[in-house]
């Protein structure tokens, strides 16, 4: 096996945005559209860009990519993620058999590269995939001193054949009744109309405008980069994987939820509402809308919050996941050796103190 790295998305092979990108990669938050987006618009002034790609030494087959960056001490290697992501791995091309022997080699290149990285850091793991525990063993075998942290947790339905009626006779009560109560004395004082923008058409324009409206209306902070939203958006769009919706009373945008559907998959991925309408629950009621055509329309299989633990969202999930990370201190280097040693004073000490 060989490796090879690069810096820029222009000079990546050809092969490398066809096979990692969506559809072929049905994980459209882990896909070449997706880092490129990352990096263009909230990365790029941050990091150097290093996109380490994999291959078979003979045939050149594509066997694994994963997509990083470098501080500008340049002794921190990261994965290509910040609070814009909610999961990152290793993409790999390989059957489990071969996962091992594939990471493996990766680690060894990035240990091997000069100057030496002082730490190799990923966040946003999921803690239930098989990368997570190989990344893990292969880089502690190999003399990294490795601390796994807990991040998120992330809650997640599953579908089960199950309509969206039957979905949500199953829900909370008290959620069931409140949606219920607001929804009709809203729709009577007012005009209420929802509309979902899916296509990269004349009407995106407005959609984006509207989002954006309501953000700012929001208890939202404003957005470090204002670009990465709606590059989102017109991508997805583009894909046909964006489900935005807006919903208006008396033709004003007052709540918006930005949900991404790749193939068998829904993820809620940003929400807010106007506050001066936070009484009214007009998030509550798009996310009723949203919900229903995830599950009768779209059929998706599973639909996922993203990342955190906020209290409404155990309304409409049922089962959550770790979202985890991974500091690896290369203890060959000569900070990496410094380093490792106060690491493992401090958890000397604090064993001592727990006892």
């Amino acid at each position: 096996m060989k490796v090879r790295v690069y810096d820029s998305f222009d000079r990546l092979p050809a092969l490398v945005p066809e096979r990692n990108g969506y559809p072929n990669q049905p994980e459209f938050l882990l896909s070449n559209d997706w880092f490129s987006i990352l990096f263009e618009t909230s990365l790029k002034q941050s990091l150097s860009l290093r996109i380490y790609v994999v291959s078979d030494a003979n045939s050149e087959e594509m066997l694994a990519i994963m997509y990083c960056g470098a501080g500008q001490d340049g002794r921190r290697l990261i994965g290509l993620t910040n609070f814009y992501s909610q999961v990152f791995a290793p993409i790999l091309f390989v059957d489990r058999k071969r996962a091992e022997a594939v990471i493996g080699c990766l680690v060894d290149f990035i240990a091997a590269e000069r100057p030496g990285w002082t730490v190799f850091e990923l966040r946003y793991l999921r803690e239930d995939r098989p990368e997570y525990a190989l990344l893990q063993d292969s880089l502690a075998s190999r003399g990294f001193l490795v601390n796994p942290f807990r991040q998120y947790n992330n809650w997640y339905y599953t579908l089960e054949d199950e309509s969206f009626a039957q979905y949500f006779e199953s829900r909370p009560s008290r959620l069931k009744n409140t949606l219920r109560r607001k929804e009709n004395k809203l729709r009577r004082d007012h005009e209420v109309e929802i509309r979902i923008f899916r296509r990269d058409n004349e009407t995106l324009g407005q959609g984006i405008a509207d989002y954006t409206s309501i953000y700012n209306s929001s208890w939202k902070q404003p957005e470090p980069f204002r670009e990465f939203t709606p590059a989102l958006i017109v991508t997805c769009a583009r894909l046909g994987i964006l489900r935005l919706g807006v919903l208006y009373v008396d033709d004003r945008p007052v709540a918006t939820q930005l949900w991404i559907t790749n193939r068998s998959k829904a993820i809620i991925y940003k929400l807010c509402y106007d506050e001066a309408y936070k009484k009214q629950s007009v998030g509550t009621i798009l996310s009723h809308e949203l919900f229903r055509i995830a599950i009768d329309e779209d059929r998706v299989r599973e639909i996922d919050y993203g990342v955190g633990d906020e209290a409404y969202k155990r309304d409409w999930m049922a089962d959550t996941r770790q979202i985890g990370g991974l500091e690896a201190i290369n203890t060959g280097t000569i900070p990496g050796f410094v380093m490792g040693g106060c690491v493992r004073i401090k958890n000397i000490i604090k064993t001592i103190v727990n006892r």
